[in-house]
């Protein structure tokens, strides 16, 4: 299994992108863009957000943000993938197959608004996207 390798990986770019695409996703889910539809179909009201745990909800999405970016930077590696454009196509591969997909299953079993999943999964294909733009600068 030659291609279980982190070596073709660049750990600056994993940072970079990491960057960018938490940048994206604080103004996609801002009061400027998606926050106000996004909360009302998922039913978050004042009380809610006041007594949300943000550490653990910024803990999770960041984490959950790293392994999307090194995973994609991994793939990016094993299949010799450089440059912008490829970044950019394996980004969107990944960001409908995997992502879109699992909301898709996950919402849709759990009965939310398809309002929710579609800009979830627009988020975080757009997301994967950039951080595949940004990879394929570095490798």
């Amino acid at each position: 299994m030659e291609w279980l390798s982190f070596a073709g990986v660049s750990w600056l770019g994993v940072v970079v992108a990491f960057v960018v695409s938490f940048v994206f996703g604080w103004l996609w889910y801002s009061p400027l863009l998606f926050f106000p539809v996004w909360s009302r179909l998922g039913r978050l009201d004042e009380d809610k957000l006041k007594n949300a745990n943000m550490g653990a909800v910024f803990g999770q999405m960041i984490v959950g943000n790293v392994i999307g970016v090194i995973g994609l930077a991994f793939l990016m590696a094993a299949i010799g993938a450089s440059g912008v454009l490829s970044g950019l196509v394996l980004g969107l591969i990944v960001g409908l197959a995997f992502r879109a997909g699992a909301h898709m299953v996950h919402n849709g079993f759990a009965q939310r608004a398809g309002g929710i999943t579609l800009i979830d999964s627009a988020h975080d294909t757009i997301a994967l996207m950039i951080a595949g733009l940004v990879l394929g600068l570095f490798m």
